[in-house]
Parts: C-alpha cells; structure tokens; sequence
C-alpha cells in the first residue's frame, strides 16, 4: 500500500470577484502622472477604506464622462501604440493592481507585472492634467482571477461536517434524523512572506484578503493532498491528483512571532456554496473564448466531447 507523505501537498488559490460595481471618482490631485499611479475616492471625495483594491487585484474601470479617462491605454504588448483619453469600445478597461502604501494605484497588464511593480508592463498610465480639471465620475469593479500557488505554505486542515435534522416524534420507537446541508471549513498554516516576483500568492495577500470590507475575502481554492506534475509515487500518474475544490471566505488570520523562531502565520476559512473532493483526474480548467470555465479533460472525456472518432 502507498503511503503518502506531506510534502506531496499545496494550495492554489483564485480570487472572487464581488457582484457589486463601486461608483467612485478620481480628481485632478489625485493623478501623478510622472510616478505613473493614481487614486480612487468616493463620491464625497474620501479615500477608500484600506483594503478595498490591493496589489494582485483584477479590476475593471469605466465611465460615463464625454472625456474618456484621463490614461494613455497602451494598445500592444510593446507598448508602441497608444490611445489617450479612451472612451467608447476602450471602455471598459481591465487590469492588474499594484497599490502602494498610500493607496495610490499603477495599472499593469500581467498578474505578475502588478506584484514586481516594474517600469513596464504597464496597460495604462495616468495623463498630465490641470489641477482646474473637473472630477471624473468612474465606475469600478472587482473580477476574478486565476489560480496561482500560495507561497511558504507549511500545511493546512480542511474539514467537512453533514448536518442532520432530528426528526424523532414523541412515541417513536427509534430516533430518526433527516439529511441536511453539508458544510465545509478548515485552516491554512505558512511562514509569513509579504512579497514576492515570481508570480505566486504570498501569505500577506491572503493576510490582505481578510481586510477587504467593501470587496469581501471570498475565494476560490484547490487544497491538494496529491499535487499532479509532481514526483509521484510508484504506480500513479504523471497527471493524477486528489485535492479539495473549494468556494470559501478566509474568516481569521493570526501571526505568530517570537524573537527566535520564523514569523508563522495561520488562517482559517469557511465553505461557501459547493465543494468537492476530486481525485485521478486532470484538474487543469478548460475555458472558452470567453474565459468560461467549462470543466477538465476528465469531466469532458466521461461527456464524450473529447473522444476521437475514426
């Protein structure tokens, strides 16, 4: 019998896009154009709470002015063509957040530009206004992202719990009970890292996640118990995995730090909606054009759409 030790474990983690479109604005002072970032407040010209767009985030920007945004939104990788001012179909405009520690945002293309905060890979950049500029009314929202491995994970515990209705009536012989909701909750244990360039997650984004009033912690998340890709052992599939498909919301974080031992970090969670507990088949998504997730090459192959026919 294979005996499987915890090193085989890890975590990917997406995070969730909130439902709601915030209705906020950007001023004349709140554009520094030669360090390339700017600031969102609301409508009443206060900042936003700490928290509501943190670095890694995808968010989407857009308005109703006549004037466009005031960015130059790169139209190619290269960053050689341009639109200044972009309204109409350049509208929406979708990116990647780097914010730093007074909330001021720059604008990146990749997940992985936001979180190195380079001088390129920018999408967009704030153009030079006047201080006599009207404010731009603006609407933001939050989108979700995609997988991407947290960091100096150590372990973590994922638990499940049937909840069951006693239906006994007075007389009955024997004691019965009724099927109810199922629910899920666990924790996360990692050694604290607050930054990071090589495109992961790290322990303080998720530390960040919990802070989120206005957007919310929600996430999306793969807890493995065999990671596919890996050393796997005797008689087991290159591409086989067990893992944990979890909708859930982090509930807590704690930080532990002490003068002679490494700064460790723990944060617990709670499922939200379906969960399932997966194993032997690929779980690489497979989406759309659209970025529709539509399932795996397992979940497809049982449908019959990925079988050949001769």
């Amino acid at each position: 019998m294979t005996v499987f030790a915890g090193h085989y474990g890890s975590l990917d983690l997406k995070r969730l896009a909130d439902t709601r479109v915030l209705n906020l604005q950007i001023t004349a002072e709140d554009i520094d154009d030669l360090r390339k970032r700017f600031a969102i407040s609301d409508r009443r010209g206060l900042d936003l709470p700490q928290g509501t767009i943190t670095t890694g985030d995808r968010v989407q920007i857009s308005t109703n002015d006549a004037r466009g945004l005031p960015f130059r939104l790169y139209t190619n990788s290269e960053n050689t063509t341009y639109v200044d001012n972009p309204t109409g179909d350049y509208l929406p405009i979708e990116f990647f957040a780097n914010v730093d520690a007074m909330g001021a945002i720059r604008m990146y293309r990749t997940f992985a530009g936001a979180l190195s905060n380079s001088d390129e890979e920018y999408l967009a950049v704030p153009l030079p206004v006047s201080p006599s500029d009207p404010t731009w009314d603006v609407q933001v929202a939050t989108l979700p992202g995609a997988y991407h491995q947290v960091g100096r994970v150590q372990g973590f515990t994922f638990s499940t719990e049937r909840e069951s209705v006693d239906t006994t009536t007075l007389g009955d012989n024997y004691r019965g009970f009724s099927h109810a909701a199922i629910s899920g909750s666990g924790s996360v244990d990692c050694l604290f890292d607050f930054k990071d360039v090589d495109n992961n997650e790290v322990p303080f984004a998720i530390a960040e996640l919990i802070q989120k009033i206005e957007i919310g912690s929600r996430f999306q998340g793969k807890f493995y118990v065999l990671e596919p890709f890996g050393d796997q052992p005797k008689g087991f599939n290159f591409t086989e995995g067990v893992y944990y498909e979890v909708n859930g919301m982090f509930v807590r974080s704690s930080m532990t730090v002490r003068a002679d031992q490494i700064v460790e970090c723990s944060f617990d969670f709670i499922t939200s909606g379906q969960f399932f507990l997966r194993a032997g088949d690929n779980p690489i998504a497979i989406t759309t054009e659209d970025d529709v997730n539509i399932g795996n090459e397992t979940t497809l192959e049982d449908l019959g759409v990925l079988r050949e026919s001769n």
